[in-house]
């Protein structure tokens, strides 16, 4: 997914990926939340239709997450493949952190969105949702760079 005329692609959801979301992520506080987001590119962007929990069982759950091996090889066959990544930060705003890039590497070529969410303070507002494009970049030995560049999550309205 490349910028359109130098903007940056909207991420678009299904309200019930939106709903998902915030339900996981209140059900498994104080821990980390993770998933899988599956949907395509759509209307210049990505749209996200479905939302696949994993199990988190990092040796620290508090601040780190590490998707269960059986869900996370379920979650690479689904067909279509997942085209992007969800996790929780409990304590600290929506923001990609540097564990946050160095797990970028370990993504397949078909994720392609990254969304961070974090609790709300307000009834009105339960979660923070941003949402990222993941940029791969190949430097001058060949290898891979990768970057998270901040997009707009855009909830659709059915």
């Amino acid at each position: 997914m490349t910028a359109i005329q130098g903007k940056v692609p909207p991420i678009w959801l299904k309200p019930s990926v939106y709903q998902a979301l915030g339900k996981h992520l209140a059900s498994a506080l104080p821990h980390e939340a993770c998933g899988v987001l599956l949907g395509a590119a759509a209307a210049g962007g990505m749209l996200i239709d479905t939302y696949v929990p994993m199990r988190n069982v990092a040796p620290d759950p508090l601040h780190t997450f590490v998707p269960h091996p059986a869900d996370w090889i379920s979650a690479l066959y689904l067909t279509p493949p997942p085209v992007g990544l969800f996790h929780s930060h409990p304590r600290t705003l929506p923001q990609p952190s540097p564990a946050d890039f160095d797990g970028l590497s370990g993504l397949d070529d078909h994720f392609a969105v990254y969304l961070i969410g974090a609790p709300g303070s307000e009834p009105e507002h339960p979660f923070h949702l941003n949402g990222y494009n993941i940029k791969r970049t190949r430097i001058g030995d060949g290898a891979l760079s990768f970057s998270l560049i901040q997009s707009q999550v855009q909830l659709l309205l059915k």
